[in-house]
């Protein structure tokens, strides 16, 4: 069979659809070597391995929608794959392939407050369009099941929850390249608070600024490092917030670069409030980092027993979490093995291989 695959989102800093878009292929084509994977990119990526995968690259000049139902939908109906997965959101308007359709998560009509008028609108009609059309719809969590099913009409015998997984490449590094990393970052002797993920404001980056200001009273040697992208709406002025001497800010960061960042810090704060997963936390716990959440969404559902977690967005109790998570050592003992003990949940192959079970039930 031939399976296509929309990996607009893959590239050199991927992070969240294309991260996982990624580490589901990898997975998935060894263990489907008896079919043929057509891989669409918009840019150049690394091959996947395997005798019977072909990339084609298609620069995108005006954004998804137009690269999806423009160049992308033209190669689909030459090509005419038996199967097509839409890891990003919605499908083609005018799909005519059997498919399966990744939905991370609603929160464009959970809380339209946080898009623009038009954009909360257009994905929400998109989506509606591309959950009926759907063969499959594969989501991350209980909690994003139900958010799926509370707003639009699916069926829940529709409806997958499969785990993210953790890449293999997430372990705690060595003491000595911990503080090589450290050194050659100017960050020697220095607690670390960090943070990544795109900056959305649901994510409560001013809190977080607030919080921490508020530990270095106590703990004068703490920094913050965030990585990731301003995409705040309403724009929040983050460029000011983050314009502090013990505010490191980076808008990406390699692949390779990415579980010394996590092991180099002395606590990980996620103050998200609405996440159809969050797999930044999940990275940082591999990494023997104690991660710092709100108790909502489906981060309550995913990080039971694995994280400190803060029941308000008061910059006090998140700095008091962040202390917690600095200086209990025990707390953050029984924390990491309780994520050694759930640790084989979350695992890519397993992940890949239920794609290939509902490939081969959609075979013709």
């Amino acid at each position: 069979m031939k399976i296509a695959v929309d990996g607009f989102e893959v590239g050199e800093y991927a992070t969240g659809v294309g991260r996982v878009t990624d580490n589901i292929m990898k997975s998935l084509i060894d263990l489907c070597p008896e079919h043929h994977f057509l891989i669409f990119t918009q840019e150049k990526i690394r091959p996947y391995s395997g005798d019977k995968v072909d990339q084609y690259v298609i620069p995108s000049k005006k954004g998804y929608f137009r690269w999806q139902n423009g160049p992308f939908l033209k190669k689909l109906k030459d090509i005419g794959p038996d199967i097509l997965i839409a890891p990003n959101y919605t499908l083609p308007v005018f799909n005519r392939w059997k498919s399966i359709l990744l939905e991370h998560d609603v929160s464009f009509v959970s809380h339209p407050e946080w898009f623009s008028k038009k954009e909360a609108i257009v994905r929400r009609f998109l989506v509606r369009r591309s959950l009926k059309k759907a063969d499959i719809v594969v989501t991350v969590s209980e909690f994003s099941k139900n958010e799926i099913i509370k707003h639009f009409p699916v069926t829940p015998d529709k409806i997958r929850v499969f785990l993210y997984g953790v890449e293999e490449s997430f372990q705690r590094g060595s003491q000595d390249q911990i503080e090589e990393w450290k050194e050659r970052k100017g960050l020697k002797d220095k607690k670390i608070v960090g943070y990544l993920g795109s900056i959305f404001n649901r994510r409560n980056i001013p809190t977080l600024v607030e919080a921490v200001d508020l530990l270095r009273t106590e703990m004068p040697e703490t920094i913050l490092f965030l990585i990731g992208k301003d995409l705040t709406h309403p724009p929040q002025d983050i460029n000011r917030l983050l314009n502090r001497d013990w505010i490191r800010w980076e808008k990406a960061i390699g692949d390779n670069e990415l579980p010394f960042f996590y092991s180099a810090l002395d606590a990980f704060a996620y103050l998200s409030e609405y996440e159809g997963f969050g797999l930044p936390p999940l990275e940082a716990l591999a990494c023997g980092t104690v991660p710092v959440l709100l108790n909502m969404s489906s981060l309550k559902e995913i990080y039971q027993d694995m994280a400190i977690f803060v029941e308000e967005k008061k910059a006090a109790s998140v700095k008091n979490a962040l202390k917690t998570a600095i200086t209990d050592e025990k707390r953050k003992l029984l924390i990491l093995n309780r994520f050694q003990e759930k640790k084989p949940q979350f695992s890519w192959k397993k992940t890949a291989a239920k794609f290939s079970l509902m490939i081969k039930n959609l075979a013709p």
